[in-house]
């Protein structure tokens, strides 16, 4: 064992450890404002801790694509009223005052000029019409068709929009969890690493060991610190996303409350989400049934369709009944005088209209063709979704075999480590990296579980299960 004061000597090993050491401090000191920043949001006071049912109670209502789907569906639903309005007869009314400004009146007589006084200089007139469309070519019957189409097209995709929201805010509750506990067991990891800092202080304060061991554990140490602010980052920068998808300012102070995931899962656990599930194939025509999307495309396809005949109808004649009543007197009172009623029937038909009926037949042509486009494109997008969410699923299944194995080995490594390093059969590097291993397959694990509560979220959004009964 070398003596105290030769140990002082520093060495080329030594100098590095002593650069390694400065350079995690300087890092610190940067990502020092960021920390505390970060931790004044999270801590500071009054902050709000929202829980999960909260979070999709929130989402649900306030997200900005929902509010968006809220107010197409308004629009298809006033679309709908006014299409409903044709069937209607159309009614106007007027009401209308004169007054003649001379008192007299002139006229000839034998040839004389003859003035009379006005009795009465006032005159009162009232109108009323009524208009009732009885045929148009189908073009009404047409539009109140497409319009209702469009209203479920737009209610559906209302419903879309909130599971979408809603599979969102899953995936992104699961992201601040997972970051927290990253948190946890990086504070964790740092007490350990001041706990043995303090040990090989000791030990070097005894002449036990040389300067070298301490030099190699502050530098861990710090780096472990330097994790801490790096996950804490993390954390608030997941917190702001979710707030942003709940229509929330992302400045907001606020806090989520734990919800309970699985610890482990076994096989048996994976089989039965399987099972759920079914195969590819079965899935992909489940999700053609079930997805709110693809229904919406499918119905706006069919307004389309109704649009076309309901342009079509313009090379119809159109036939049309009108009633009328009129009146004209200078007292209000006297209804009997100079009154009049009107009925009558008209047929109208368009010869040329500088071709905006056969614009407007192209025009409905090309958004049939647009909305077949887009459903099809809808339907392959789900056929993808479903597709990549069994490549999620299977890759979160073997991540949890593979992480639960390495986990296992590093701690028995880690407690092999431990065993040597305090009888001196290992050095402090040696330690650390062990300790490293540990804490780095403690964290793939945490990310392996909340993925495989992730990837089964996506699973069922992607089939069309999630918040079925969500209206």
């Amino acid at each position: 064992m070398q003596p105290v004061s030769s140990s002082l000597s520093p060495t080329k090993h030594q100098s590095r450890l002593v650069a390694t050491s400065t350079a995690v401090f300087v890092a610190l000191l940067l990502l020092l404002p960021f920390s505390l920043s970060a931790q004044t949001v999270t801590a500071g006071a009054g902050a709000r801790t929202f829980t999960f049912e909260e979070c999709l109670k929130i989402a649900s209502g306030d997200n900005f694509d929902v509010q968006n789907a809220m107010a197409q569906l308004n629009s298809a639903e006033s679309s709908v009223k006014a299409a409903f309005g044709q069937y209607l007869p159309g009614a106007t009314m007027s009401l209308g005052y004169g007054r003649q400004l001379n008192t007299t009146s002139v006229s000839s007589i034998g040839g004389a000029r003859v003035e009379f006084p006005i009795s009465n200089p006032n005159s009162f007139s009232a109108n009323a019409n009524l208009n009732y469309m009885i045929f148009d070519g189908f073009n009404r019957e047409g539009t109140y068709s497409q319009a209702q189409l469009n209203r479920d097209a737009a209610d559906m995709s209302l419903a879309q929009a909130r599971r979408k929201v809603l599979s969102t805010v899953r995936s992104q509750y699961l992201s601040i969890l997972r970051a927290k506990q990253v948190v946890k067991t990086r504070k964790e990891d740092f007490e350990v690493g001041k706990k043995q800092l303090e040990r090989v202080r000791a030990q070097y304060e005894a002449g036990v060991v040389a300067i070298a061991p301490v030099y190699t554990q502050e530098a861990d140490v710090s780096n472990r610190e330097l994790a801490i602010v790096q996950a804490e980052n993390d954390l608030e920068v997941a917190k702001g996303t979710l707030l942003a998808t709940l229509g929330l300012n992302p400045t907001l102070p606020a806090d989520f409350a734990d919800v309970k995931i699985p610890e482990t899962v076994g096989d048996d656990d994976m089989a039965q989400f399987r099972a759920t599930v079914g195969a590819v194939n079965m899935a992909l025509n489940q999700a053609l049934q079930k997805r709110l999307d693809v229904s919406s495309a499918r119905i706006s396809s069919d307004a389309a369709a109704a649009g076309v005949r309901a342009q079509n109808g313009r090379w119809f004649p159109s036939l049309f009944a009108s009633f009328g009543y009129s009146w004209f007197g200078n007292d209000v009172g006297a209804f009997n005088d100079g009154s009049s009623q009107s009925f009558g029937l008209t047929m109208r038909y368009t010869l040329f209209d500088g071709f905006n009926r056969d614009n407007q037949i192209q025009q409905a042509q090309v958004q049939l063709i647009q909305s077949e486009i887009k459903k099809r494109q809808v339907e392959q997008a789900v056929s993808g979704d479903v597709q990549n969410a069994y490549i999620q699923l299977a890759a979160a299944e073997k991540n949890l075999d593979i992480t639960a194995r390495s986990l296992k080995s590093a701690e028995q490594n880690f407690n092999a480590a431990e065993e040597r390093f305090k009888v001196g059969a290992a050095n402090i590097l040696d330690y650390t990296t062990a300790n490293g291993t540990l804490v780095t397959a403690r964290i793939n694990r945490i990310n392996t579980l909340y993925n495989y509560v992730a990837a089964q979220y996506q699973m069922r959004f992607a089939l069309g299960t999630l918040d079925e009964d969500l209206k």
